[in-house]
């Protein structure tokens, strides 16, 4: 059986073809990833997919993102303070073993 996945530097791909021909195999390989995966059309990005315990991760580190961000925002009007640094903003925020990690790093484990 041929290879479905192609290896990129960025996300890796899966073609559109082989996901309605293979999809409980393609499913299996999404479910397993540890990282994003790009399915192609015609040659070209269509979609993004991951499994589901990673995109339940990404948006609730975008949730206290948000609520930190939110809380700055009102601390700032209320006392009339300048802004911070997102360095500082962002150093209570428990990201666990991906705190010191890039996007790319992130992308490309």
């Amino acid at each position: 059986m041929a290879v479905i996945i192609e290896r990129a530097m960025g996300l890796d791909k899966i073609t559109s073809t082989d996901i309605s021909r293979q999809y409980g195999k393609v499913s299996k390989i999404v479910k397993n990833a540890v990282k994003p995966l790009e399915i192609t059309k015609n040659g070209k990005a269509d979609m993004v997919v991951m499994n589901p315990e990673m995109f339940i991760g990404i948006m609730e580190l975008l949730e206290d993102y948000q609520d930190k961000i939110a809380i700055m925002e009102y601390q700032s009007n209320k006392e009339n303070i300048e802004f911070i640094s997102t360095d500082e903003a962002f150093k209570d925020v428990d990201s666990g073993e991906y705190s010191k990690m890039s996007i790319d790093e992130l992308l490309n484990q």
